[in-house]
């Protein structure tokens, strides 16, 4: 038993794809099959292994480690890194969402990050685990996580084959199994390599001949120190691997620092929480009967309430259509049954503006769709038909805006956009995992989808594949976004949002589609002359460091920097690790304003970063038939209610830094033509003044003050016109600071101050604005009694952890539930102003264009003739989008390109 060999407590740490591979591949001869029979060999062996662990190690906590979705930083070091591994089978690609659902409905934590390894998350718990006195055990059967190995931190490896017990590695363990100590596994694989992941080693030598050469010189640097010592093969060996050792070396070196913990004591972690009754109704589902009794035998009930009611789970009947008066035949009859339409198109691309139409479906009664293939021979009749009914019906789908700008692109008008089951779900739970059309039919319909792989195989179209099995694809993602309609529209109906629905977000949607077909024009030739620029600021950056510094080394090596700066430079470290200490972004910044080396390298990462991310990117990313970039906006991308942009996402291009004014500046209006920026004068503030109703807040706005100098004024008590430089920028930072809940901890180091002065100057501001600080408060109330905020125009947030027993926790709700309600409402508004602005502009009938949406700022691209008129238009509908008790204030610029408009 776990407990018998560690006094501490204990959190038990799965690696996630390692068991799930493990798992599927040992019964690829005989998989296991849910009631529809399609392969759960993986669910079931993960599932089984995971309660074995429970029940026999009894964990005080538990978390599943998972790989990022995205490429890691290793891929970005070695592109040829784990280039040989073989894409995994489409049947077990599919089970991965199924056990993740799974975990979420036991409440068993899994953790994933983008741009690192399930063994950098594994390393981080690990640290963190052993601040907070918790031993940590990882469940694995991959020997790079040995190096990981220490008194505390021990690993449990799967049973040897034909045998069935468990093995539990401490230190002793890993020497005897490899022969040598978890802390040389790092220099023993370096040496070997690792074909599996496509490291590199040293050609020549295997595992008995790098124990050996570890055992005697400990270090691969001591090794390379000695190598004189050695065989003249082996140092021709060595001599010849020297050039990428050290690359190896960093790609199997893992992160500890990626993240923190705050406290391992929360329903997230602790085992006494899961929910094995939820877990036995999902294993029932899939007809896994016997995981099922398992869950049950742990004893205790579901504790999870179900937020919906279940629609119908059903299969429906669909059917194919291929004549054209069939089609106009069954449209009519849609009609006479109401005005209410489901529809879906395929395609084959996802990108919007290079798809072809394939087919489509629709339906208008549950339990029943048609679907209608489009060749090259009805396209013409096809499009005569939609083009004459879709109009007459108010238009119901998931993630509707696609299938607009597919029809767009073929000149067929769809009419109304009535309801999107995907805005809908995410306006019920904004903090939903996700939202596309699977998830939800799993999560509200106890409905398994097909997916596409499934329908569809690897390299062909929807159209390549028979009619008969066409439908079944295509017919149900309609009937689906049926049934899900009529059970969103109840919901929100009881939860006061339908009119947020009806009159804001689905309104929104044409207007978000009709932006990302306009796109922006990026100057190639620009962008090309700052791929040089960036480069030569790089090594610029790069040389100031090394002078600082007295050396060259590798910027990009953690080990490396954290031995420049914390040890050869001595400068007081951050947060320690068990390889050193942390370098990330968070630990260097307070030290930036008294180590010139450390500012400069934090220069360095944000060029390296805007090259890599935009410069070298976005030309890759123009549309070849337009010649403009077209990025999509996405209404479901956030939990306040703003609106998120991406591929590309330009909304996280720096507007105060001068590299990000150059980006910005090689975006250009077409000939002819200006762009009009229009930009909220800090909104969030006034927000904040208008729902806290604090007088002093309130009239200073209304006098039209600078409110960072007349915050300073009051906190510092001088008169405004002896505020200096550095008091405004301290009473700007408490100001937008507070909306975002900042603590006295993070505005002395944001500020490089000391802590009491920070508490001083944030209790300053509050003794100054008694309105600011009760409304703060009276939100924290509400949340906690209600368990949930909401905006001006009624957006609803769950904040789950607002009554948490843990401080660090519930602080953090506290924060999120005033930040909600400030920035959610000034998304709001924003999204009011663009409804105004594009009703305007139609009934105008004017050519200027609305662009982008950057948070509080739109972006028009307006005709000379038209700058005047779009000046007052846009001004006056921006400001009078709502009524406030302040008047909202906008500032408008124009320029010849985005990069001049601050």
């Amino acid at each position: 038993m776990a407990n018998e060999l560690f006094a501490r407590k204990q959190l038990y740490i799965v690696d996630g794809y390692a068991l799930i591979y493990r798992s599927y591949f040992a019964m690829i001869s005989a998989p296991i099959k849910d009631g529809e029979g399609k392969n759960v060999s993986a669910v079931y062996g993960f599932f089984k292994t995971v309660m074995k662990l429970l029940k026999e190690y009894h964990p005080d906590y538990l978390v599943v480690a998972l790989d990022s979705r995205t490429p890691t930083f290793r891929h970005d070091l070695y592109p040829l890194y784990k280039a040989n591994r073989e894409k995994a089978p489409d049947d077990l690609h599919a089970q991965v969402p199924v056990i993740e659902h799974i975990l979420d409905e036991m409440a068993v934590p899994y953790l994933m990050k983008d741009g690192f390894e399930a063994d950098d998350i594994i390393a981080t718990l690990c640290d963190e685990a052993a601040k907070k006195e918790i031993d940590s055990v990882i469940f694995t059967g991959d020997k790079d996580l040995l190096q990981l190995v220490d008194s505390h931190v021990s690993a449990l490896r799967p049973p040897k084959p034909k045998t069935n017990n468990y093995r539990m590695f401490h230190e002793k363990e890993v020497e005897e199994e490899f022969g040598v100590a978890p802390e040389r596994i790092i220099d023993y694989l370096s040496l070997i390599g690792d074909s599996s992941d496509n490291v590199p080693g040293v050609t020549g030598i295997g595992p008995v001949g790098a124990v050996k050469l570890v055992k005697q010189y400990g270090t691969v640097e001591n090794i390379y120190a000695h190598i004189a010592e050695l065989p003249k093969g082996m140092q021709t060996k060595l001599e010849q691997a020297k050039g990428h050792m050290e690359l190896t070396r960093t790609l199997i070196d893992l992160k500890h620092d990626i993240f923190t913990v705050d406290s391992f004591d929360t329903p997230q972690y602790k085992v006494d929480d899961i929910d094995y009754g939820k877990a036995a109704q999902v294993f029932d589902s899939l007809k896994l009967p016997s995981l099922a009794k398992e869950a049950l035998s742990f004893g205790g009930k579901s504790t999870v309430e179900v937020e919906l009611p279940k629609g119908n789970g059903k299969r429906g009947t669909y059917k194919g259509v291929t004549d054209m008066g069939e089609l106009s035949y069954l449209l009519e009859g849609a009609m006479k049954a109401g005005d209410i339409l489901a529809f879906d198109t395929e395609t084959d691309s996802v990108d919007e503006m290079e798809a072809n139409l394939l087919g489509f479906s629709f339906a208008y009664e549950e339990g029943k769709a048609w679907y209608v293939p489009v060749t090259k021979e009805n396209l013409g009749e096809v499009k005569g038909i939609l083009s004459l009914y879709l109009p007459q019906f108010r238009i119901v789908g998931q993630n509707i805006k696609f299938d607009k700008k597919v029809l767009d692109h073929h000149g067929i008008a769809m009419g109304p956009l009535y309801f999107d089951t995907m805005i809908a779900a995410w306006l019920l739970d904004s903090a939903g995992r996700a939202f596309n059309l699977d998830f939800l039919a799993d999560r509200y319909l106890d409905y398994k989808t097909i997916h596409y792989e499934e329908a569809v195989p690897k390299g062909k179209t929807i159209a390549d594949i028979p009619l008969e099995q066409a439908k079944e694809y295509g017919g149900e993602d309609s009937d689906l976004a049926l049934r899900l309609y009529h059970l969103f529209s109840t919901e929100l109906s009881k939860r006061g949002l339908t009119d947020l629905m009806a009159n804001l977000e689905m309104p929104l949607v044409p207007i978000l589609a009709t932006m990302e077909e306009n796109g922006i024009i990026l100057d190639t030739q620009r962008i090309g002359k700052l791929d040089t620029l960036f480069a030569s600021l790089i090594d610029a950056s790069s040389a100031k460091i090394y002078a600082f510094a007295g050396k060259e080394f590798n910027l990009n090596s953690p080990a490396q920097l954290s031995d420049v700066l914390f040890v050869e430079q001595q400068i007081p470290p951050g947060a320690k690790t068990l390889k050193g200490f942390s370098t990330s972004s968070d630990v260097l910044e307070p030290l930036a304003a008294k180590y010139p080396i450390v500012e400069e390298i934090l220069s360095y990462r944000q060029i390296s970063k805007l090259k890599n991310t935009y410069i070298d990117t976005l030309p890759t990313m123009v549309d070849r038939k337009t010649g403009r970039i077209h990025p999509h906006f996405l209404q479901t991308g956030t939990e306040t209610g703003r609106l998120s942009c991406n591929n590309p996402n330009l909304q996280n291009i720096p507007v105060r830094s001068e590299e990000g004014r150059k980006i910005r500046g090689a975006f250009v209006p077409r000939e002819g033509c200006v762009f009009l920026s229009a930009d909220y004068s800090q909104i969030e503030l006034v927000v904040l003044a208008h729902m806290a109703q604090d007088k002093e807040l309130m009239d200073a706005f209304r006098r039209g003050e600078d409110i960072h100098r007349s915050t300073a004024a009051k906190v510092f008590q001088v008169f405004p016109e002896f505020v200096t430089d550095e008091q405004r920028r301290i009473a700007k930072t408490i100001n937008f600071g507070v909306v975002y809940g900042i603590s006295a901890h993070n505005l002395s180091q944001t500020l490089g101050i000391t802590h009491a002065e920070a508490k001083h100057f944030i209790d300053g501001y509050f003794a100054t604005y008694h309105g600011v600080a009760d409304y703060i408060q009276a939100t924290h109330e509400l949340a906690s009694k209600q368990g949930y905020v909401t905006t001006l125009l009624g957006h609803r947030r769950e904040i789950k952890e607002i009554n948490s027993a843990n401080k660090t926790e519930k602080a953090k709700a506290e924060r999120i539930a005033v930040n909600t309600v400030i920035q959610g409402s000034a998304a709001d508004i924003v999204k009011m102003a663009m409804l105004s602005v594009a009703k305007e502009l139609e009934k105008r009938g004017l050519s200027s264009k609305l662009l982008l949406q950057i948070h509080d700022e739109l972006l028009f691209e307006v005709p000379k003739g038209e700058v005047e008129e779009m000046k007052g238009m846009v001004r006056g509908c921006m400001e009078g989008a709502y009524r406030l008790s302040i008047p909202l204030k906008v500032s408008i610029e124009t320029a010849d390109d985005w990069g001049l408009i601050h």
